[in-house]
C-alpha cells in the first residue's frame, strides 16, 4: 500500500498497518468489506478502516511518483534507430488493476522556481502534462464467445496531471454518467484542449441483448480543478461516438466510420460544440481493396500549411490519407503498416506516430501467454513511415499518448504487461476473469529524436 500522511484536521482514528493486513478496493477505489482482514476483531477494524476511507476520499488528490526509471536497464531497452535516444522509461501506474489506453496532452501551466547563485529566484511557466486512462479488471468489457464480461461497471476512468513529468496527481475520476447497475462501463478517453478549456471524451458502453450499445459524453474543465457534468453527444442519426477527438480553429473534429453505413464508409466529422455532430466530409466513400472494415481507430493531424493528415486503422493493416482546405476532397488511401491506436504529433519540422506496432525485442521469454504486441514510434511523411522505436514486447500493449514539449523531444504514455509477460513482477489475477491472466501498468517514456 502506498504510504500515506493524513492531516491533522482530518485525522478522526488512529489505525496501525499491522491491524489491517489487506484491504482490497473495487476499481473506482470503493472498500470491499469482504476482503478485509484483520488479526483483532473484524467488526472494529472495518469500522475504523471504513472511517480512514471516508477520510481518503474527502481528500481531493493522490499524489504518486514514478517508478525505478529503466533507460539503464539492458533488460528493457528499446529497439531505436540511430537518430533516436531513449532518455527515460518508468513504469507511472502499477496498482494491480488492468491499467489501459493512456491518453496525454499538455494544457495549462505551472510557476516553477529555481535558484539562481547571485540573481535571488527565477520564476518561469511549464506546461502541466494531462492522462487519462481506464481502470478495469481486464482486457475488454464485452463477452468473448462463452467467456464472461470482465469488467462490466467495473472499468472507470482515472484523470493525472503533473508539470515535471516525475511527480503525479490523481485528481479526478469518472464513472459511467449513466450508472453501472446496468453494466455499463467506461471504455477509452481522449484529452483535448484550447486556450480555454481541457475536454474529456469519454467512450461509455452498455451490454443489451441485441449488442453492445455505445455512446460519447464530453467534460470539461476552466481551471483544472473543477470539473462539468458529462453530456451526451449526438449526431442526426442519434448517438454519437467515436474514437479520437482533436480540437483545430475553435472546432472539434474526428475521423470515424459512420454506424448508419456499417462500417462501409470513412468521415470527418465535426462539432462546434463537441456535444452536436456533423458529417463534414467523406474521407473514403468505400473500404480499400481487401479491407473488411474500418476500425475508428483513427487519428487527425494539421500541417503548417494547413493540409490535413488522417491515419486510421483497418481490419487490414492501417492507412493513411490527406486533404486540402476545406477537406472535402480526399486524397490518398495508402496503407503504411501496422500502427493500431494510432497517435500522431509534431516536433519541429517532423511528425512521428505512435501506435502498437511490429515487435523488435523481447526481454525474456513468454512465460503467462497471450498476443504479443508492443508500442512503436514511426517517423511520418505523407504516405509513408520510417520506424525508430520500438519497446519491449508484452502480450497487451501500447494505446499510447504522444506529445512533444519541444523541437527534438518526444513523451509517450501506453500500457503494458510486459512486467509481467516477463516474469519480473508476479501478476495477482482472479482465474473467472478468462481472457488474459495478468495486470496492466501505464509506462511514460521520453526520447530525444534528430531534428
Amino acid at each position: 500500500m502506498m504510504p500515506f500522511t493524513c492531516p491533522a484536521s482530518y485525522a478522526t482514528q488512529t489505525l496501525s498497518m499491522r491491524h489491517l493486513s489487506s484491504v482490497c478496493l473495487d476499481p473506482c477505489g470503493n472498500l470491499r468489506p469482504s476482503d478485509v482482514h484483520t488479526d483483532c476483531g473484524r467488526r472494529s477494524v472495518l469500522r475504523i478502516a471504513i472511517s480512514l476511507f471516508a477520510v481518503l476520499a474527502q481528500l481531493s488528490a493522490l499524489d504518486i511518483a514514478t517508478g525505478q526509471d529503466t533507460a539503464n536497464d539492458p533488460a528493457w531497452q528499446p529497439w531505436t534507430s540511430s537518430s533516436v535516444k531513449l532518455v527515460s522509461l518508468r513504469p507511472l501506474v502499477r496498482d494491480g488493476w488492468y491499467n489501459s489506453s493512456p491518453s496525454m496532452t499538455t494544457w495549462g501551466h505551472a510557476i516553477d522556481r529555481h535558484a539562481n547563485p547571485g540573481k535571488g529566484w527565477i520564476s518561469f511557466p511549464t506546461p502541466y502534462y494531462w492522462i487519462a486512462y481506464r481502470r478495469g479488471t481486464g482486457h475488454s468489457a464485452a463477452s468473448r464467445g462463452s467467456l464472461p464480461r470482465v469488467s462490466g461497471g467495473n472499468s472507470c476512468v482515472m484523470v493525472m496531471r503533473s508539470h515535471d513529468l516525475r511527480r503525479w496527481r490523481q485528481v479526478k475520476l469518472f464513472e459511467p454518467p449513466e450508472g453501472v447497475v446496468n453494466g455499463s462501463w467506461i471504455g477509452t478517453s481522449h484529452l483535448c484542449g484550447d486556450d480555454e478549456r481541457l475536454y474529456l471524451f469519454l467512450r461509455v458502453h452498455t451490454p443489451r441483448e441485441e449488442g453492445v450499445r455505445n455512446r460519447l459524453y464530453l467534460t470539461s474543465t476552466q481551471d483544472g480543478v473543477h470539473w462539468s457534468e458529462p453530456k451526451l453527444a449526438t449526431d442526426p442519426d442519434g448517438p454519437f461516438w467515436t474514437w479520437r477527438v482533436r480540437r483545430h480553429n475553435r472546432k472539434f473534429y474526428a475521423a470515424f466510420p459512420h454506424p448508419s453505413d456499417g462500417d462501409s464508409s470513412f468521415d470527418l466529422m465535426v462539432s462546434d460544440d463537441g456535444l452536436q455532430w456533423t458529417r463534414h466530409a467523406r474521407i473514403a466513400p468505400r473500404r480499400p481493396d481487401g479491407v473488411k472494415s474500418f476500425t475508428g481507430e483513427s487519428d487527425l493531424h494539421w500541417r503548417p500549411d494547413g493540409e490535413l493528415w488522417c491515419v486510421e486503422r483497418t481490419s487490414n493493416g492501417t492507412f493513411m490519407f490527406w486533404a486540402k482546405q476545406p477537406y472535402t476532397q480526399w486524397q490518398g488511401g495508402v496503407t503504411i503498416g501496422y500502427c493500431d491506436a494510432p497517435a500522431m504529433c509534431a516536433s519541429g519540422p517532423d511528425v512521428y506516430l505512435a501506435g502498437r506496432g511490429p515487435v523488435k525485442t523481447t526481454p525474456k521469454p513468454n512465460e503467462i501467454g497471450g498476443k504479443k504486441g508492443t508500442t512503436v514510434v514511426y517517423r511520418l511523411t505523407r504516405g509513408s513511415t520510417e520506424l525508430v522505436a520500438s519497446f519491449p514486447a508484452g502480450g497487451d500493449a501500447s494505446y499510447p499518448g504522444l506529445v512533444s514539449p519541444k523541437p527534438g523531444k518526444l513523451v509517450l504514455s501506453f500500457y503494458s504487461d510486459v512486467a509481467y509477460q516477463t516474469g519480473e513482477i508476479k501478476p495477482k489475477y482472479h482465474g473467472q476473469y478468462g481472457y488474459k491472466l495478468t495486470t496492466n501498468d501505464i509506462y511514460l517514456a521520453e526520447i530525444t529524436v534528430d531534428e
